[in-house]
């Protein structure tokens, strides 16, 4: 599939554009027939790897989103320690899992830990593909100069907000401060002639911000390498949603790709079934004890993957029966295996 076609895919669908104007296809016999036939066979593929790989070194955040479950979130806000992490890049040396890409992002803000850095260039140096999320509050220019010279090659900033009011209400972080941090980054880019790290700007559409969403757009389209805008996650039902602009469940219920090519692991270093399971309720083991072989051939994973495979809401774990992705037509099955 042409790299043009594929990104516009994966934009209009970002933007729900899919659901709404294509909403006689996915809904019809065929589409939902054919589709099951290429998850029957993408999911096999996808069973071997290669996988996303996320690693959380940080469960603590200072911002306060108002989309985000972490205000409430009972799980010890931490930094992983030094004991994990090396665990980790031991066995990343010596098991040599297939990785397609290292996301060093969890359900914390990473510049909270101060090992960060050098935790990058420990990942970088085994030639793993990075990415990870920030608020870019923390962003500053010498971490800025450290990340293009690390050639980190992803960096998504979560900016929620157009103004400064309303981004404090929103994410309760200075504005100013922020956009400095983020012009800054930027203009050293510029300056170094960096291709690296790409930037992305995302955004979730929550009712604080709906109405300002084109201007937002507008001012990032110019300056980033990509902008995002997203519909609010519901967080498996622990989350109310603050907009008009929600996901529109389908009555059909569709596998969740994530089973099958991501691996997480938090910042107590175990293996959690999802990214989406923030108070790490459903592990799969610890990196202290288990090889990421053993991991990935859990009787509880492969359980998940095929009640998944049932295409029926009864028969999901109760996290996913009040999860987003379910109720998405499927989409996320004909694009490339790796979007995240």
């Amino acid at each position: 599939m042409p790299t043009k076609l594929i990104k516009y895919i994966k934009a209009v669908y970002s933007a729900s554009f899919i659901q709404k104007n294509l909403k006689f296809l996915s809904s019809s016999p065929l589409y939902y027939a054919v589709l099951k036939t290429i998850i029957k066979k993408q999911s096999k593929k996808d069973r071997s790897g290669p996988y996303n790989l996320l690693i959380e070194t940080s469960s603590s955040c200072n911002a306060r989103c108002l989309m985000c479950p972490h205000s409430f979130m009972k799980r010890k806000r931490q930094i992983m320690t030094s004991v994990i992490f090396e665990k980790i890049i031991t066995r990343l040396k010596k098991e040599k899992p297939l990785i397609n890409k290292v996301i060093l992002s969890g359900f914390g803000e990473p510049f909270l830990d101060r090992h960060f850095l050098d935790r990058l260039e420990k990942i970088k140096n085994l030639g793993y593909h990075v990415r990870f999320y920030t608020n870019a509050s923390l962003l500053t220019k010498k971490i800025a100069q450290k990340l293009i010279d690390l050639g980190l090659d992803e960096l998504n900033i979560s900016l929620n907000g157009t103004t400064p009011s309303q981004y404090k209400k929103i994410m309760g972080l200075n504005y100013t401060q922020t956009i400095k941090n983020i012009n800054q980054l930027l203009k050293l880019k510029r300056q170094r002639k960096s291709p690296f790290p790409k930037v992305q700007i995302s955004s979730i559409i929550i009712k604080e911000n709906e109405k300002s969403i084109q201007k937002h757009l507008k001012t990032w389209q110019r300056k980033a390498d990509s902008v995002t805008v997203s519909l609010a996650h519901e967080w498996g039902g622990t989350i109310k949603l603050r907009s008009k602009k929600k996901f529109k469940k389908t009555s059909k219920t569709y596998p969740c790709r994530s089973l099958w090519h991501t691996l997480v692991i938090d910042s107590s270093g175990n293996f959690v079934i999802c990214c989406r399971d923030y108070e790490s309720k459903f592990k799969l083991g610890n990196i202290k004890t288990h090889t990421f072989k053993k991991v990935i051939n859990h009787s509880a994973r492969l359980v998940w993957q095929r009640l998944h495979l049932k295409y029926s809401r009864e028969a999901l774990p109760p996290i996913c029966q009040k999860c987003n992705f379910p109720y998405q037509d499927g989409l996320e099955w004909l694009l490339p295996r790796f979007t995240d």
